[in-house]
């Protein structure tokens, strides 16, 4: 395996790394400020992306940065209204009691989604909307290609992500965040209005998740599955990164498509490569959660009697 080889895969995870980390920092938020695991998520998501392909085929006229919006808004506000309709009517069942209200939720979003959309064929194919163009380049001598929305779905990502984190540190929403995710208790003591910050951690969730799954749609025939991968991959995510903060899933987010890419690269795992890359890619981040239980940025809590 080349120098190129390595950089060329490292390469061909970066859209991956873009969409998954966008999911992640979806479930973190919730988990953080509510305490939840937010199995709708994935779902959640495909319903936002099924809003942007909608408007994209119907409302020709929009350009698509505008549809993407539209379908932010759309899971923006499904987001707000679980936190607001169910999870805050839940906040004193027990945390199993809450992941099985978002996995209810996941299921009644399963079988209206496509009750909603039956009278569309959604099709992102190749035209005015979505670009299947190659991006090449040569860097150190050597030649490099990218999707153009890859690239564009990681760019978007990482600002995405850095204006989010940026909120988080500096405006007070994000200080009311931190606060709700040290103790909801104290935090509302102190006189942040925590339903607020839950209602816009899980609506904020909804919407970067679309734009996650915008981009792993692209192309491709849509279907309620769309984000499957990504559900499973962003909970990964947060169990190799450590639960105990913001910026650490993203790490889990970063090494997990990694992982993922040179476990099916033919130079290293053979000719049938693809068929163990899945199963390569749970060994690894089973191994690394063993080695890192709490998390590889995670911090083991001892508790004092």
């Amino acid at each position: 395996m080349t120098i190129q080889d390595i950089l060329q895969t490292i390469l061909n995870s970066l859209p991956m790394i873009g969409r998954y980390a966008l999911v992640t920092m979806g479930i973190v938020l919730i988990f953080r400020t509510t305490a939840t695991t937010n199995f709708a998520q994935g779902l959640i998501a495909t319903v936002g992306t099924f809003a942007v392909t909608w408007a994209a085929l119907e409302w020709t006229a929009l350009p698509l940065w505008v549809c993407l919006l539209l379908g932010m808004v759309v899971a923006f506000v499904i987001g707000m209204l679980v936190d607001v309709a169910l999870i805050r009517r839940a906040r004193h069942i027990t945390p199993s009691g809450k992941q099985m209200i978002t996995m209810g939720v996941m299921m009644i979003l399963v079988n209206v989604t496509p009750v909603i959309f039956n009278s569309l064929v959604i099709y992102n194919t190749q035209g005015r909307s979505f670009s299947q163009g190659i991006h090449q380049f040569v860097f150190l001598g050597m030649n490099f290609n990218i999707t153009e929305m890859g690239l564009l779905g990681f760019i978007m990502a990482a600002v995405l992500l850095s204006a989010t984190f940026a909120a988080l540190k500096y405006t007070k929403w994000g200080l009311g965040v931190r606060a709700t995710a040290a103790n909801e208790t104290v935090a509302q003591m102190l006189g942040v209005n925590t339903r607020v910050i839950t209602a816009f951690s899980w609506a904020l969730a909804g919407a970067l998740a679309t734009v996650g799954g915008f981009f792993t749609g692209a192309g491709a025939p849509l279907s309620v599955t769309l984000m499957g991968n990504a559900q499973v991959f962003g909970f990964l995510a947060c169990v190799l990164g450590g639960f105990g903060s913001f910026p650490a899933p993203i790490l889990g987010a970063v090494i997990i498509p990694l992982v993922y890419n040179f476990a099916g690269n033919t130079s290293i795992m053979g000719p049938n490569a693809g068929m163990w890359q899945n199963a390569v890619t749970f060994l690894v981040v089973l191994l690394l959660i063993l080695i890192f239980p709490n998390g590889i940025l995670g911090k083991k809590y001892i508790r004092k009697v």
